[in-house]
């Protein structure tokens, strides 16, 4: 087939194939996160606590904040602040959770996460106690930086390993 008949065929109609539906007919994509933080913003609530309260990290929770601001849903009141936008109350600034392990415990654990984890092999690989562990990894899962539970063990997020 040469180049021109190759241009016709891609140009002529394909009568086998299914006609495409109409926009009407396709479903709507369900938001069951979205959902869950709009009943959750009862007041205003920092991205912390939304983050825990739909347990994802809090990235994602402000990826769907500001998903949801741009479609008039919510509003950012104060930094890290969110309120339904009917808010009607004061500007309210809610303390930001500060993580409870130090920077050089989540250092010295990171190192060890590029291979999935569990908390009892984190715990024997570095010395920190078993709930010091679990502390530092709750910090890093809620900024992002892992994947995995409990169950499946832990490590660093795909972009974050080396390969």
């Amino acid at each position: 087939m040469d180049v021109v008949n190759r241009a016709r065929w891609r140009a002529e109609p394909q009568s086998d194939r299914a006609p495409p539906k109409p926009a009407e007919d396709k479903p709507t994509r369900p938001q069951p996160i979205r959902d869950a933080i709009l009943r959750f913003m009862s007041e205003p609530r920092s991205a912390g606590e939304i983050a825990e309260h739909i347990v994802r990290p809090v990235p994602t929770a402000t990826g769907h904040l500001r998903a949801m601001m741009q479609r008039g849903l919510v509003r950012r009141i104060a930094f890290g602040t969110y309120a339904l936008s009917e808010y009607a109350g004061p500007d309210v600034r809610i303390p930001q959770r500060r993580s409870q392990s130090t920077r050089e415990m989540r250092s010295t654990i990171r190192a060890h996460l590029c291979d999935r984890c569990s908390v009892q092999g984190l715990h024997l690989r570095t010395g920190i106690s078993e709930k010091a562990v679990r502390v530092a990894l709750r910090d890093l899962w809620f900024s992002g930086l892992l994947e995995g539970d409990e169950t499946t063990g832990y490590r660093l997020v795909k972009h974050l390993r080396q390969s």
